[in-house]
């Protein structure tokens, strides 16, 4: 069946709305890190485009590791509630995901999975795997994990209550905490989903 241009409109300003509440961004956030500019992101959201260029489409699909074609013509939101209420973890199939050396992670933070997954060995994850990589430890991070561990990473999602995430800053590179450093010029690179120690 195909989605009337109306109903493909509904279905970009609900997604992208849905998205962005429920990945913990703001709007400024996410037209910062997805390239689009916040004037497209406003006049989108406030349904004053009714063409979204294919363009704008592909890098918030991108940046939140789902296809343009549910963002076009679903409702991510439905999608994701029957996922997770029908399928508990163990029952779903698994996903490859990249697994990146620690010295190349900052030069692969701002990549495409789907281009990750092309250029380094994957492992297998179960669960909620939209925008997920692993990182391989090479060096100790802190006291807690070691070369040989790996750790799947969720990128760009913040940490939940007493959860570890992985942070950069130009001082200590990569580091981990179970909260935001306080340093100003610290970035969130994701919250740590899975541990894997040798």
């Amino acid at each position: 069946m195909k989605t009337s241009a109306l109903q493909r409109k509904n279905n970009i300003i609900n997604n992208i709305d849905y998205i962005i509440k429920s990945r913990g961004e703001t709007k400024v956030s996410f037209a910062n890190r997805t390239g689009v500019t916040r004037a497209t992101l406003y006049k989108i959201l406030d349904g004053k485009v009714n063409n979204v260029q294919r363009s704008t489409i592909t890098r918030i699909a991108d940046f939140f590791g789902v296809s343009c074609e549910i963002i076009e013509n679903h409702d991510l939101q439905s999608i994701e509630l029957i996922e997770n209420t029908l399928s508990p973890d163990g029952d779903k199939n698994p996903a490859a995901v990249p697994v990146i050396p620690q010295s190349a992670f900052l030069r692969c933070a701002d990549k495409r999975v789907g281009q990750l997954v092309a250029h380094y060995p994957v492992t297998w994850f179960f669960g909620e795997v939209a925008n997920t990589v692993a990182l391989q430890v090479e060096r100790n991070l802190g006291n807690l994990f070691f070369p040989g561990d790996v750790l799947i990473i969720k990128r760009h999602t913040p940490p939940q209550e007493k959860q570890l995430a992985l942070f950069s800053s130009p001082t200590q590179a990569l580091f981990v905490s179970d909260i935001h450093s306080g340093a100003e010029e610290a970035s969130l690179l994701g919250a740590i989903i899975e541990e894997r120690i040798q």
